[in-house]
């Protein structure tokens, strides 16, 4: 291949000549090429600025926080230090933040990849008091970023066997809603404890969440299908021990962590590609499970230890012993994400309240299932959204934590052994499909109840975040066809945010000014899934 030189070429070997000959610096502003911005100890306020947003929106919405709540903190960050319009976009895994600088001028756009980080509710309640203290003009830019990054070098974590001890509790609360048998409760807790180490060790090696849930799975079957060999030997510990519970709590386990809540949330809001994204992720995380589970089956039978699980429903404890185990599951949630320590307890509350409602609902008023659990996570995501604001702990942990016990695991495996049971030409067959097609319902309906629920209670900053976020770009470019006067149409778009600005801190002073008013903590509220 020819190489042409071209125009540019020539000028440059003539530039760099110059400068050799003449041995002196040549000043930039002389040269002939484009200014090349240099980044690094001398950035701009600005630029500063829109790095800490980013930082901030990257940390939130790779913990799961829904993009809505991530633009509306974001916004929130670059009003108080920034001049110009900031506009954010959330495209699945992937954040900009664009400025706009002037017609003459290009658009400052920052772009950055999301990668998932492990859930820790203390780190997100710390960077949201962050927030509402910048919001407040509490720090300056320096400071800010100071605090910010102590926060994320030094961030309070909970040993490993706290966490393992949490996802313990997960399995043997639920165990507990089926069977008050202090063996099959102590047997769940101990399988819930090697599955945690198991995924631990996983993640370590970087495997796949898939072929995670897979591994998982399988080995939760398998091991429910050794207990059940060993009862068949006369091991009388495991005597009259139900295989379908040693692997559904483990399912309910397994389940807990994906994020249905935020993705139907991103999905209502309008952040489609986002929820897309999630919800494509939650159902391949699905799919591994059942994948797990069938890969589990098959190997029992090949070792000859072939488990017999019943397609049928199992028999619910008594419902005292079902709110005490709900409580206890979603405590266990909260303590596993790394939730403060005093509102661990008010999860397991809440969610041991929330599975009553769901009971009476179902059992006293005649309501089917799917409607009665969209209900009860209604009332899970207001009680969040208020709550929040007193425990400051985000209102994202709390609905998580507590619509475990709503988590349909056993309708799942109960849909999948039917589908196993019976082939497609069994007349049941179809009523297997209408047990995942349930399940499936179920888990929408809790998402978008919760979702209803946290978007009753959250702040107005938050309602009008697609106002703030879209209104000054979109006068902007509305501005720029034919405008009649020759102005800085980015002054345009800035006074449109002004009065934005201006119609907040008029409200807040009129509610600080209010006579009687009662002043709540906000910083904990921000949040929601």
């Amino acid at each position: 291949m020819v190489k042409v030189k071209t125009q540019g070429d020539k000028n440059l070997k003539l530039w760099l000549s110059k400068r050799r000959s003449e041995n002196t610096t040549v000043p930039v502003e002389q040269a002939q090429f484009p200014l090349i911005e240099k980044f690094g100890e001398n950035l701009t306020p600005n630029m500063r600025a829109l790095r800490l947003a980013m930082t901030i929106a990257d940390q939130l919405l790779s913990m799961g926080v829904s993009a809505n709540s991530v633009v509306a903190k974001t916004l929130d960050i670059t009003e108080t230090y920034c001049q110009r319009p900031v506009h954010i976009d959330i495209s699945a895994n992937v954040l900009m933040v664009s400025q706009l600088r002037g017609i003459e001028r290009e658009p400052l756009t920052l772009i950055r990849p999301v990668t998932p980080r492990d859930t820790n509710y203390m780190t997100i309640q710390s960077i949201q008091n962050l927030i509402y203290e910048i919001h407040k003009g509490q720090h300056s830019l320096d400071e800010a970023e100071q605090i910010l990054d102590d926060l994320l070098k030094s961030p309070r974590t909970f040993p490993w066997w706290l966490i393992m001890f949490g996802n313990a509790s997960i399995v043997a609360g639920v165990t507990l809603m089926y069977t008050s048998a202090w063996e099959a409760i102590l047997t769940t807790f101990c399988i819930g404890m090697m599955i945690d180490r198991l995924l631990a060790l996983l993640i370590k090696h970087r495997i796949p969440p898939f072929f995670r849930q897979v591994a998982a799975a399988g080995t939760i079957t398998v091991t429910a299908a050794l207990i059940n060999f060993a009862a068949s030997q006369g091991v009388s510990f495991f005597f009259d021990m139900n295989p379908t519970l040693l692997v559904v709590g483990g399912v309910v386990m397994l389940v807990a962590g994906l994020v249905i809540v935020a993705a139907v949330q991103d999905a209502i809001e309008e952040y489609y590609l986002t929820a897309n994204a999630r919800l494509t992720k939650v159902i391949m995380q699905t799919v591994g499970i059942v994948m797990g589970i069938l890969v589990g089956l098959y190997a029992a039978r090949k070792l000859g230890i072939g488990i017999a699980v019943s397609p049928d429903p199992l028999t619910l404890n008594d419902l005292q012993l079902q709110v005490i185990g709900a409580a206890m599951a979603a405590g266990g949630y909260a303590l596993a994400c790394q939730t403060k320590f005093r509102a661990v307890a008010g999860i397991g509350i809440i969610g041991g309240a929330g599975l009553f409602l769901m009971w009476n609902a179902v059992n006293t008023l005649g309501i089917s299932v799917v409607p009665a659990s969209g209900i009860a996570a209604a009332f899970i995501g207001i009680i969040a959204a208020f709550i929040s604001r007193f425990w400051h702990t985000p209102s994202v942990g709390i609905i998580a934590g507590s619509i475990v016990p709503l988590v349909p695991g056993l309708m799942l495996y109960n849909g999948l052994m039917q589908l196993i049971n019976y082939p497609p030409g069994d007349p049941e067959f179809f009523r297997a499909l209408g047990t995942l097609f349930t399940a499936a319902t179920t888990a929408l309906a809790i998402a978008a109840g919760a979702s209803f629920g946290g978007m009753i209670g959250r702040p107005i900053n938050q309602k009008i975040a697609y106002a703030r976020n879209d209104i000054p770009f979109a006068e902007f470019m509305r501005r720029q066809i034919n405008p009649k006067h020759k102005v800085n149409l980015a002054n345009l778009a800035l006074s449109q945010l002004g009065r934005i600005r201006k119609r907040r801190e008029w409200r807040d002073h009129h509610h600080v000014g209010h006579a009687g008013a009662v002043q709540h903590d906000p910083t904990s509220h921000d949040i929601h899934p």
